[in-house]
């Protein structure tokens, strides 16, 4: 029985909103580990993970529907 090999870029299919959508995040993660020392020092309780939270969402705000 022959089988078929895959290869990684066979399976791969670029898709440029996604890899922006990506590096979106991948910026907002780096900007979260650079900036949260600062914050935490002045908000002692605050998680990264909440620290992260405010910068994705200021990176994203809400859209509106108009």
């Amino acid at each position: 029985m022959k089988t078929k090999k895959h290869y990684a870029a066979d399976l791969f299919v670029a898709n440029p909103s996604r890899d922006h959508e990506a590096q979106q995040e991948i910026d907002s993660f780096l900007r979260a580990v650079r900036s949260y020392p600062d914050r935490f020092a002045r908000e002692p309780y605050l998680s990264f993970q909440q620290h992260l939270s405010s910068i994705v969402t200021a990176d994203h705000p809400p859209s509106t529907d108009e």
